[in-house]
């Protein structure tokens, strides 16, 4: 589907808010060498701000420790992002990378809310996950990567930008990154209905926002807050970030986030630059666009097997 398919990644056609179970047993280190080519895949659950936070870890094939890549999946969307994050995980593994992906409050097979669907959470889920993972598997601690697609890509400008959170990362991939509140603003109505959105959510602690798609999400007064506290992070971020490497992969046809935004996360950044045009924002995830996906897989993938090793 070349349309735009929601606000910063799938929207409602492609969520399935399947129920998790919160008790779920935690699977036991990995730390036996697999013969197999295959890679190890995992669903697990890890604790993050008194929640279970729902979880696919991919180990690649032969013994760690190994490079370690964290993914932030876009608003709305989840840790599958249909068939792409998986395509991104895969190509990873075949590069000796491992990887974990989770989903937000309120998505995938989240038991939370959607009103808990914050920069302030996610960011703490992420984090989270980095902990589980280090302590868990058998990974580097000293080469751990982010991944983050659209509004993932500016929960890792957020962490890359916060001194406390800085550190855990050696190298950065943001996917079309939603670095500005302004240009997001657009795909809400606008700066006027935004703000009546906003004073609505301050008002009554939320407001309902129905997507073009049909997905009700209700956004919570911490959502508008957490958004516009920084409204580009991206310089503050670079600067915390240099000399270490990142890329910025976009579309020319991206109907969500400007191209021009990406640009200018990666002329802040100095990044490497890879475009992925012909599939819009979906970038292969939600269509048949193959080439679209294969690039942005295998772009991140060598990005990272070249930077964490």
């Amino acid at each position: 589907m070349k349309r735009l398919f929601g606000a910063f990644g799938a929207l409602a056609m492609l969520l399935g808010f399947a129920a998790c179970s919160s008790d779920e047993p935690t699977p036991p280190p990995v730390t036996t060498t697999t013969t197999s080519t295959t890679p190890v895949v995992q669903t697990v659950n890890y604790p993050s701000r008194g929640q279970q936070i729902m979880a696919t870890v991919v180990l690649p094939a032969g013994e760690g420790p190994f490079p370690l890549v964290v993914m932030a999946h876009g608003h709305g969307g989840s840790r599958e992002e249909n068939i792409g994050f998986a395509a991104i995980a895969n190509a990873m593994a075949e590069q000796g990378i491992a990887s974990i992906r989770m989903d937000f409050p309120g998505c995938g097979d989240s038991t939370e809310e959607f009103q808990q669907n914050t920069l302030t959470n996610m960011e703490a889920d992420v984090m989270a996950a980095v902990t589980y993972a280090q302590t868990t598997y058998p990974v580097d601690a000293n080469l751990t990567g982010i991944f983050g697609y659209s509004m993932g890509g500016r929960i890792a400008l957020e962490l890359l930008a916060n001194p406390d959170t800085n550190e855990a990362f050696a190298a950065a991939v943001f996917l079309a990154p939603a670095a500005s509140t302004v240009d997001m603003k657009a795909l809400f109505g606008g700066p006027d209905a935004w703000e009546e959105m906003k004073a609505t959510a301050d008002a009554e602690g939320y407001v309902s926002y129905t997507t073009i798609y049909g997905q009700v999400q209700n956004l919570s007064k911490e959502w508008f807050a957490d958004l516009e506290a920084d409204p580009d992070p991206s310089a503050a971020a670079a600067a915390a970030f240099q000399p270490r490497t990142s890329m910025v992969i976009y579309a020319d046809d991206d109907e969500a986030v400007s191209p021009s935004i990406s640009q200018a996360v990666a002329a802040a950044f100095g990044s490497e630059v890879v475009t992925a045009t012909g599939d819009g924002h979906s970038y292969g995830f939600y269509s048949e666009k193959t080439d679209v996906l294969n690039t942005v897989a295998n772009s991140a993938a060598q990005f990272f097997a070249i930077n964490l090793k």
